[in-house]
């Protein structure tokens, strides 16, 4: 087995932790903190961006696009692993 990702982030003992792998390229890992309340998405060699709100991490079909949905929040922001750009996207739930 080969090893593809190392996260060696001290903060993190003891904490919850939610993770998405990338099934279909296999480049990115997102990792959702609790109760620190952020979400980070790494590539194969560092950090890729950090979206600060609580919330949980899911991944599209096809590995490209990353979305994350705040508690008590009606904001969705989405991720594009093409651009490593982050956009928010009003869902009009409440």
């Amino acid at each position: 087995m080969k090893r593809v990702f190392t996260l060696s982030e001290n903060s993190w003992s003891g904490s919850c932790l939610q993770y998405k792998w990338q099934k279909t390229v296999g480049n990115y890992l997102a990792v959702a903190v609790d109760p620190d309340n952020f979400v980070k998405i790494y590539d194969r060699l560092q950090k890729v961006n950090e979206l600060n709100l609580p919330g949980y991490v899911s991944i599209h079909n096809d590995g490209n696009i990353f979305a994350v949905i705040a508690e008590k929040s009606s904001s969705v922001y989405v991720w594009d692993a093409n651009v490593n750009k982050t956009s928010q996207l009003d869902s009009g739930m409440r």
